[in-house]
C-alpha cells in the first residue's frame, strides 16, 4: 500500500499533468473509494489557492479554471451535467474541486446564494443579460367565500377576515385559520381559495392545525372549518403538507384525476398541468393514492406517479429531501432534462421559455438556490454548451 506521502505526491503530479491516462483515472477512483478524502481536500485547497484567489474577482476566469479541471478528469463519454449554486464566493472553487465525480459526471459549480441587487451589464458580461430578473417571493391572493380577494403581500399583520367561526390572521408572511377546528351543527361550510401566481409562494395553517406550503403557480381550495367524516381540499400545482393527526376525520387531497388519503403525515404533491404526470412523495406516515379503481399505499421514501390516461407507478427509495427542496429555497435536479428544468425556472421567475435549435436531451444534476437572480442560474447552465438570451420576460434557449 502506498504511504500517505506517496498518495499526496501522485495527486500533486496528476493535478499538474497536462492530461490523464485511463490508468490515472482508475487509480484516483480507487483512491476515492478506499481513502479518507481529507488528503485530497487539503492538497486541492493548497494547490488551487493562488488560482482561485486570482479568479475571485473574475468569475469567467474561475469558470474556465473549473472547465480545465473537468476536461482533465472527464472520460470521453457523456453523462449527467452536475452543478451547484449553494456556496458563497468564488474562493470556494478550490474546495469545490474536491467534489469532482469521476464516473461520467461534470464539475460542481458554486455561486453566491444570497440575493443580489440587479445591476446593468458590465464590460465583458453577456449583453443578453443586460435585463436581469429577480427570483420569486412570498405572495399570494386569498379569495374569501363571498368572492372578495385579499392581496396577502400588501396586507398588514393581524386579522384579515372573519369566515363563519374562523378568524383569518396574517403573521410574519403566512396566514392561519383559528377556531375550534370544526364546523358545528347546521352551520354552512364556507370555502376559501389561496392562489400563488408564477414567481410567488406562500404558507398557511388550516383550521385543524395542518400546515401547507404552496409553490409557484398553485392553488388550494379548502373549507374554513372542517365538518363531517373527512377533511377535503383541492390542489392545483404543487404543495407540501404536514397534516395534523385525526383518525376520526381522514384528510383527503383532490389533485387532477386522483385523490390522496391520509390520517396524519408529511407529503408533497406535484400536480402541475404542464407536467406529464402527478407525483406524490411521502416523508412521514403513510398515504393512499387513488385513481379511479386503482389504489397504491405509500410509506416514507416512496413516490406514486400517475397521468390522466395511465395507471399508478411506484418508485422506491426516493430522495425525499430533493423532492421538497423547493420549500427550503432550492431547485434540486436529478438527471433532469433541459425542458423539465426550464419549466421549473419559468414558474419561479415568471418568464416564458422558447427553445431554438437542438438543445439536446442531456440530464442536469445539482442543487441551485432559488434566491439568486435569473442571470446567475443561466451563467452556470451556459458552462454546459447551452446559451441563453433574456428578452423582457422571455428566455430563449439556444444550443
Amino acid at each position: 500500500m502506498e504511504s500517505s506521502n506517496n498518495n499526496k505526491e501522485r495527486l500533486r503530479l496528476l493535478f499538474e499533468s497536462e492530461s490523464w491516462s485511463e490508468e490515472d483515472r482508475r487509480w484516483l477512483m480507487e483512491y476515492l473509494d478506499t481513502q479518507d478524502q481529507k488528503e485530497l481536500r487539503q492538497l486541492m485547497a493548497a494547490h488551487f489557492q493562488a488560482d482561485v484567489a486570482a479568479a475571485a474577482g473574475n468569475p469567467p476566469e474561475a469558470g474556465r479554471l473549473l472547465a480545465l479541471i473537468h476536461e482533465k478528469i472527464q472520460p470521453e463519454r457523456k453523462g449527467p451535467r452536475l452543478f451547484s449554486l449553494n456556496v458563497s464566493g468564488w474562493r470556494k472553487l478550490a474546495v469545490a474541486a474536491l467534489f469532482l465525480l469521476i464516473a461520467g459526471k461534470a464539475v460542481l459549480f458554486f455561486l453566491p446564494a444570497s440575493p443580489a441587487k440587479n445591476k446593468p451589464a458590465e464590460p465583458g458580461q453577456p449583453a443578453s443579460y443586460a435585463h436581469d430578473l429577480p427570483p420569486g417571493r412570498n405572495d399570494a391572493t386569498l379569495t374569501l367565500a363571498d368572492g372578495r380577494s385579499i392581496a396577502l403581500d400588501s396586507a398588514a399583520n393581524g386579522r384579515l377576515a372573519q369566515q363563519g367561526n374562523a378568524k383569518v390572521v396574517k403573521l410574519n408572511g403566512q396566514i392561519a385559520y383559528t377556531n375550534n377546528g370544526s364546523a358545528q351543527g347546521d352551520e354552512a361550510i364556507l370555502f376559501n381559495t389561496i392562489s400563488t401566481a408564477r414567481g410567488n409562494q406562500y404558507q398557511l395553517t388550516l383550521s385543524d392545525g395542518s400546515k401547507v406550503w404552496l409553490n409557484a403557480a398553485s392553488s388550494l381550495r379548502f373549507p374554513t372549518a372542517f365538518k363531517g367524516k373527512e377533511r377535503r381540499v383541492e390542489l392545483t400545482g404543487e404543495a407540501y403538507f404536514e397534516i395534523a393527526k385525526n383518525q376520526a376525520m381522514p384528510f383527503k387531497v383532490q389533485a387532477g384525476s386522483g385523490e390522496i388519503d391520509v390520517l396524519g403525515t408529511h407529503f408533497n404533491i406535484n400536480a402541475y398541468t404542464d407536467e406529464p404526470s402527478i407525483k406524490t412523495t411521502v416523508l412521514e406516515g403513510a398515504v393512499a393514492v387513488k385513481k379511479e379503481m386503482l389504489l397504491q399505499l405509500l410509506v416514507p421514501g416512496q413516490q406514486a406517479e400517475f397521468s390522466p390516461k395511465g395507471g399508478i407507478a411506484l418508485s422506491e427509495n426516493v430522495d425525499v429531501t430533493r423532492e421538497t427542496a423547493w420549500k427550503d429555497g432550492f431547485f434540486w435536479f436529478n438527471n433532469t432534462d433541459i425542458h423539465t428544468l426550464m419549466r421549473q425556472v419559468s414558474r419561479w421567475y415568471d418568464v416564458e421559455v422558447e427553445f431554438k435549435g437542438d438543445v439536446g436531451d442531456d440530464g442536469f444534476t445539482g442543487k441551485v438556490s432559488r434566491n439568486v437572480p435569473l442571470s446567475k442560474l443561466l451563467n452556470v447552465l451556459e458552462q454546459y454548451e447551452l446559451h441563453f438570451k433574456i428578452e423582457g420576460k422571455k428566455i430563449i434557449v439556444l444550443p
